[in-house]
């Protein structure tokens, strides 16, 4: 009842506090704002509608029953208004915000200087199509349909996302509703609820979230209610006979985080943020508790035996506890664009300067024990953007440090605990000719694991000529080159087209995970088609086949996948990556966007 108060009360004050991101300025040393005049556009252009274009019927009939968003939606995302300091910066930054939202595809904001000095400002967006159905196809061991989804994002204009689902990966699968409004009751806050089934029970998980404003915003804060009964999938090596292992856990968690920015907005600037959160989980052992999957029949599992069962236990230890989190860190970045990095011809933000930022997150108690718990996640980031190149190193890490219990003869594992950490570098080259040389290099490790944790070489995150189950490993080591072509001559009008040739190399360590095993190098490659839907936006739909190139992973052969853009800046996940899955603590200090899709947490 204490807590249930604790987190209302706190709830109430964060949605009270919601500075404007924008400080008033004294003196409009370059004029006001006059006038705004906004300019809602179709889905599909005229490129795509005319009489002479393949299909226009068809897009001239969608444009009609489209119901546009309405101004007044629009300017809810806009950072300035008629009477307002003129502000190039706050003009770019207001684009930025309007392309991150689902129901639009283009923005474009720009200006007219008057004879009196003051400004027009013109706000032209072009809408997404509203209304949408999602087929999710799984090719490995053969094509299958995964999931399916129907969404209207845009529901009388006013931005307002409902859908239902079910959709499948691997392990995970959801059947449910979604609704989601990114402003709600006109404020700058995203709304997200969303809840039905999954494999072995139910979830529900709710949200708030007023992202920073770029790099405009003085404040953020983020909510999070949330609570699931879902299996954990460990890969195996088909040589015992299965290909996965279930581990069924039930998880709450409960989070508020508050953040402020201060200093200058074009320099340098310090984040500080408090927070509570509380975790609680919970792990049904036995025979319930752990199922083996063959082939991939994720729907009909098989009883385990003793030794599975043993090789899990270190990693399924109950655990709940309440926190006290407080945040401090540095940024200088600056926010520019670059037209078509991962997305064809679209524009894509992109971060220059670097930043840190550090959340310790004491424990206020740790049932069924006396030993301190104090959880640290570090961030990093830097970004560099010349004429011709792009570079971006990202860290995170997190972990445990866990005290020793006075006076009890066998006392919980103790020192640093959880450790988890991913350390990535992407670089493009952009020579003229719309050629792109993309390339990465990421380290993922994890040690002294309490809770489930595996990566695997394999998969669409990895050697994409592998399996997703391919050489399950507590450290990984993967580079990636691709050179990627967009190819306007066949351009269709309603989507761009583009080419990508791709190899991956990479080695995965056992270290300590359940069922890991050495790997040693292994390579693959492949070529995929990319289209982007619609023409000139930053929705990039993938078709690759992959081949393996060195060693033994049952037969070789050639792996066909249909995904969305994800290796680069581009995140366009409907699932967890294998690192996010196991994040089984609060405490993330990262408030500064949306998400793209809710429903890709774990």
């Amino acid at each position: 009842m204490v807590r249930t108060r604790l987190f209302s009360g706190l709830l109430v004050l964060t949605c009270a506090w919601t500075p404007r991101p924008v400080e008033a300025q004294a003196q409009c040393t370059l004029g006001r704002i006059t006038e705004i005049v906004f300019d809602v556009g179709e889905p599909f252009d005229e490129a795509a509608t005319s009489e002479d274009a393949r299909l226009g019927w068809l897009f001239r009939s969608m444009n009609w029953v489209h119901i546009s968003t309405r101004v007044r939606t629009v300017g809810w995302e806009l950072l300035f208004s008629e009477g307002d300091c003129f502000d190039p910066t706050v003009l770019a930054e207001s684009e930025r915000s309007l392309r991150s939202l689902r129901y639009i595809s283009k923005a474009d904001i720009s200006s007219e200087r008057l004879p009196s000095g003051d400004h027009r400002v013109f706000v032209k967006v072009q809408d997404s199509w509203a209304i949408t159905g999602g087929l999710e196809l799984s090719s490995d061991g053969g094509v299958a349909v995964t999931g399916v989804s129907a969404n209207a994002r845009n529901v009388f204009g006013t931005g307002t996302r409902l859908g239902l689902f079910r959709t499948g990966f691997r392990d995970r699968r959801r059947m449910g509703l979604i609704a989601r409004q990114p402003n709600l009751f006109g404020t700058r806050v995203d709304g997200t609820v969303h809840g039905g089934t999954t494999r072995s029970g139910a979830y529900l998980n709710q949200s708030l979230l007023r992202p920073y404003a770029g790099e405009l915003g003085s404040g953020a804060f983020r909510q999070v209610a949330r609570s699931r009964d879902d299996y954990f999938s460990y890969s195996l090596d088909p040589s015992t006979g299965y290909t996965q292992a279930l581990v069924r856990f039930e998880e709450e968690r409960y989070e508020l985080s508050l953040q402020r920015r201060f200093g200058d907005d074009q320099g340098l600037r310090l984040v500080t943020g408090v927070g509570v959160s509380r975790e609680d989980i919970r792990f049904a052992f036995g025979e319930p508790g752990v199922l083996l999957v063959s082939d991939n029949a994720f729907d009909a599992p098989g009883a385990s035996t003793d030794s599975f069962r043993s090789s899990i236990r270190p990693q399924t230890r109950d655990h709940a506890a309440s926190r006290v989190s407080i945040t401090l860190g540095l940024r200088d970045l600056s926010l520019g664009s670059v037209l078509g990095l991962d997305a064809l011809q679209a524009p894509q933000d992109v971060v220059n300067g670097a930043t840190l930022v550090v959340t310790a997150a004491p424990a206020l108690s740790l049932e069924g024990s006396d030993a301190s718990d104090v959880f640290f996640r570090a961030q990093g980031l830097w970004g560099r953007q010349t004429d011709h190149t792009y570079m971006r190193i990202s860290g995170d890490l997190q972990t445990r440090r866990v005290g020793v219990e006075s006076g009890v003869a066998d006392p919980l594992p103790h020192g640093w605990r959880d450790l988890v950490y991913e350390l990535s570098g992407r670089a493009y080259w952009l020579p003229s000719g719309g050629t792109r040389i993309f390339t990465r290099v990421s380290y993922t490790a994890g040690y002294n694991l309490d809770r489930p944790f595996q990566l695997t070489l394999g998969g669409r995150e990895g050697v994409r000529g592998y399996n997703d189950d391919a050489y399950p490993a507590a450290r990984r080591l993967l580079a990636t080159v691709e050179h990627r072509f967009a190819i306007p001559q066949v351009n269709t009008g309603w989507a761009d087209v583009g080419i990508a040739f791709f190899a991956d190399v990479g080695r995965g360590w056992a270290g300590e995970v359940p069922f890991g095993e050495d790997s040693g190098w292994r390579a693959g490659g492949g070529v995929g088609l990319r289209f982007g839907l619609p023409s000139g936006g930053t929705d990039v739909l993938r078709l690759d086949v992959g081949l393996p190139i060195s060693g033994e992973r049952d037969e070789k052969g050639v792996l066909f996948r249909v995904y969305t853009e994800l290796l680069g800046l581009l995140d366009r996940r409907s699932w967890p990556t294998q690192v996010e899955r196991s994040r089984w603590y609060g405490a993330d200090p990262d408030l500064t966007a949306r998400p793209y899709d809710p429903l890709a947490g774990n």
